[in-house]
């Protein structure tokens, strides 16, 4: 256990992190790092002439006569007559521009430096927000349908973005610091080791101190952010898509102040963490202060006065102008990190899946090209909540252009057969078939979902429709999908939606969820868009259910006719009318 706590404080450490983070990179992102590496360096050094800027500026002010102490301020003097400039004060002046020129410079570069540096960042965490929709899209139907929807909202648009400005920002920011530290601290040495030790000793201090007050208390406001924000999100949503049922029953205010009572603990928990990560440049802040009272202190209690002493407190107060706020930096970037690790483990479960989906993807075949026949060999089907199987020793065969009905009670498998034959519930014992004219091929082992479901069409009892055309329901926005208009406009006619999309047609504007419809009519408008697709697998599940007689004959000679054509259609319905009618049926309530 010890060893285990061990071992995970040492990824969570910087040097981990960092491990970590470049793991994620894919080859390309890793050699935009090195070039984002050099950025820092090159930021760096600009940081430090900015610097190196103000120090002679300062002295010059104090004393001008300091201009002929210094060979290279003397000859800088003298080679500034040739532009009129003659006295000291002159002198002094021209390097105050100079040093706004310097900082202007300065400023305009490291803007530029960090918009590269921030579009990278950028760049790697948008292809991690589509890792993360793979991986939650990728999942088993189970799996899928257990997880909390709040979450997935956050895995795939949320904290990508955390993940970007935390841990690849917050990363180049950080190495960027140490990076002026490390180079203000060797010059400090070098020039004066008193000084040196001196911030040195303040910045371990102020470590410390930080150190002690924040790290509980940065871990455990991290992980109620991780656990709360998801579920505010998923009540929205709830909410958005339920809101008639909200309404009717009068649950209006008792929903909000739930959600209200989640989100008080929330803001509250984002205004301690706003406090804490606060105390980084106030403990530095008092630090600098008392560097500099204590050299001066130090100073007149041991009789040092005049230039020396001047120009120690001056290279005293530049150091801490510069390295404090720059320690205060990287403590507030490292707590981040750590308040927020959970962002970073998210992303490496998706990166992770990916690369195992890639090394099994070899094993899968091509997309099919054949209309396959089904055929359940000894099938079991269970769910991890449940002692018994929903399905057990189950043996059937679908056969291409025929038309087929499952049929059985509540409770009794239909729709998690359905969910096998999709490819996306794994059964617990025997297999799913798919012959395709070359012999029978495993779903789970050789086939795989994700191809199969390419030649599948499938629709459930409530129409997916989403807000904007009918055209982009019917091609979900992909450009590679030409629609036959004049079939499409044929079966508009004949199932009765034409009057519905009056002269627009497929440019007709949906509402999200296809609200400007009525039931009948988004249930009617998905079947068309079922029977419209070039799938040879055909499953409609409870589909039906909210058309009136005739337009259900209507749909059933539709599917008759696709299954003419060598399709194979599998109805998953209540209706016995309707099934009897399919050239065969398999009854689950029979066992």
């Amino acid at each position: 256990m010890i060893k285990k706590e061990r071992g995970y404080r040492q990824k969570s450490a910087v040097f981990g992190v960092v491990q970590r983070v470049i793991s994620l990179m894919d080859r390309k992102e890793k050699l935009r790092a090195l070039v984002m590496l050099g950025s820092v360096f090159f930021n760096s050094v600009i940081e430090l002439l900015g610097l190196a800027a103000i120090i002679p500026v300062i002295g010059l002010a104090v004393n001008p006569n300091l201009i002929h102490r210094y060979d290279w301020l003397d000859r800088l003097f003298l080679a500034s007559a040739q532009w009129g400039i003659e006295t000291e004060r002159q002198f002094l002046i021209g390097m105050c521009c100079g040093l706004v020129v310097i900082f202007l410079i300065k400023v305009l570069t490291s803007v530029l430096i960090n918009f590269f540096q921030t579009r990278f960042s950028f760049d790697v965490a948008h292809r991690l927000s589509g890792v993360m929709w793979t991986y939650h899209f990728s999942q088993s139907l189970q799996d899928l349908r257990a997880s909390d929807s709040g979450l997935i909202l956050e895995e795939i648009k949320s904290w990508p973005i955390a993940f970007a400005n935390i841990f690849l920002v917050g990363l180049i920011k950080l190495l960027t610091e140490v990076v002026v530290i490390l180079s203000i601290g060797f010059g400090l040495l070098v020039y004066s080791p008193v000084v040196s030790i001196a911030v040195i000793l303040l910045m371990l201090f102020g470590v410390v101190i930080i150190r002690v007050m924040t790290n509980s208390r940065v871990k455990a406001y991290g992980g109620i952010e991780r656990d709360i924000a998801p579920k505010t999100n998923g009540m929205v949503a709830n909410a958005t898509r339920g809101f008639l049922e909200i309404i009717t029953f009068g649950a209006v205010v008792p929903v909000r102040n739930e959600y209200l009572r989640l989100t008080k603990t929330l803001f509250n928990v984002k205004s301690k963490s706003s406090v804490v990560f606060s105390i980084p440049a106030k403990t530095y802040e008092l630090l600098a202060s008392i560097g500099i009272c204590g050299a001066i202190i130090v100073s007149l209690t041991a009789g040092v006065e005049g230039e020396d002493f001047f120009e120690l407190l001056s290279l005293m107060a530049v150091s801490a102008y510069r390295v404090m706020p720059s320690m205060s930096r990287m403590n507030s970037l490292v707590m981040a990190m750590r308040k927020d690790i959970f962002v970073l483990k998210a992303m490496e479960r998706g990166v992770e899946y990916r690369n195992k989906a890639c090394r099994e993807k070899s094993v899968r075949a091509e997309l099919l090209g054949n209309r396959p026949c089904i055929e359940l060999k000894e099938l079991e089907l269970g769910y991890k909540t449940l002692d018994t199987p929903v399905i057990e020793g189950l043996n059937y065969r679908f056969e291409a252009g025929g038309t087929y009905a499952i049929v059985g009670v509540s409770g009794s498998g239909k729709s998690t057969l359905v969910s096998s034959i999709l490819g996306l519930h794994k059964p617990e014992q025997g297999a799913v078939l798919v012959d395709m004219g070359d012999g029978a091929h495993d779903l789970y082992s050789e086939v795989g979902a994700e191809n199969w479901l390419g030649n599948v069409g499938y629709l459930s009892q409530q129409p997916f429709l989403f807000k904007g055309t009918v055209e982009d329901n019917f091609t979900f926005r992909n450009p590679e999908v030409i629609l036959d208009q004049a079939f499409i406009a044929e079966l508009l006619e004949r199932l009765g939606l034409s009057d519905v999309l009056s002269q627009q047609g497929l440019k007709f504007e949906l509402n999200d969820g296809g609200s400007n419809l009525s039931g009948g009519q988004q249930q009617r408008l998905a079947l068309l868009r079922a029977l419209q697709t070039k799938s040879p697998v055909l499953m409609l599940d409870e589909a039906t259910s909210a058309l009136d007689e005739h337009t259900r004959d209507l749909v059933f000679e539709l599917l008759r006719y696709k299954a003419a054509g060598g399709d194979l259609i599998i109805l998953i319905t209540h209706d016995m009318s309707l099934a009897q009618r399919c050239d065969h049926m398999l009854n689950l309530s029979e066992g």
